[in-house]
């Protein structure tokens, strides 16, 4: 996912009434009559949010005929989106990418057992269907817990080696720009003096020169 697109999402997400319907349509659909009702938001306010929403991807919507009245438009979630933004003293990070639901079942291998419970529960009776999806639910926030508990130890040793690399930098002597460079370097596997340059705001000359600075302190390969 780009920068921008980063920067969209945290623009969108800062608002909490647009997380509120976010949430709500993550469960079913909803009319803008309905959220509004749910959320204590004047209509003319939920519609705005939900025209911002559509605008940017996030909803989708549709015009449903209506037995009472005239058609109504009808409002759902369209995206699976993850962000995580890390804040410490010696690290930020912030992720975000987006999936399909293709995308999704080809990383199931090690879930295959709930991907096999919620199919089984496809032929149950709504009592024994509804139990069983019950269990699966529950192993899922487990497994996120899981999931999460071992992120934050990743993140605890990030901030540990970002603090010895700081005093690596220091104890070499390396300049503010030698600093950047460095840490772009390690954060970026995939990195090139021109990659550098462009994030970095610089020529790939200067560049190289830090490169080659890095490289006789043996701090860089």
């Amino acid at each position: 996912m780009s920068l921008n697109e980063v920067n969209d999402l945290f623009y969108l997400l800062e608002n909490p009434t647009r997380r509120r319907i976010l949430e709500l349509l993550s469960r079913e659909g909803h009319y803008p009559l309905q959220l509004s009702k749910e959320m204590s938001v004047t209509q003319q306010a939920v519609v705005k949010h939900l025209n911002i929403l559509e605008e940017h991807g996030l909803v989708n919507s549709e015009t449903e005929p209506s037995n009472r009245g005239p058609s109504r438009r009808v409002y759902y979630s369209t995206r699976s989106i993850s962000l995580h933004v890390d804040v410490s003293p010696s690290t930020f990070k912030e992720q975000a990418h987006s999936s399909s639901e293709q995308d999704a079942i080809l990383d199931l291998p090690k879930h295959k057992h709930m991907m096999d419970a919620i199919n089984s529960s496809r032929k149950m009776d709504l009592s024994q269907r509804a139990n069983l999806l019950d269990r699966v639910s529950k192993d899922i926030e487990k497994s996120l817990k899981d999931t999460e508990d071992e992120r934050k130890s990743l993140i605890h040793l990030t901030n540990l080696v970002n603090q010895e690399l700081y005093k690596i930098t220091i104890e070499s002597k390396c300049t503010y720009d030698e600093r950047r460079l460095l840490y772009f370097s390690i954060q970026n596997p995939n990195f090139t003096i021109e990659k550098a340059a462009s994030s970095l705001g610089m020529d790939d000359s200067d560049v190289r020169i830090l490169f080659d600075a890095l490289h006789r302190k043996g701090l860089i390969k």
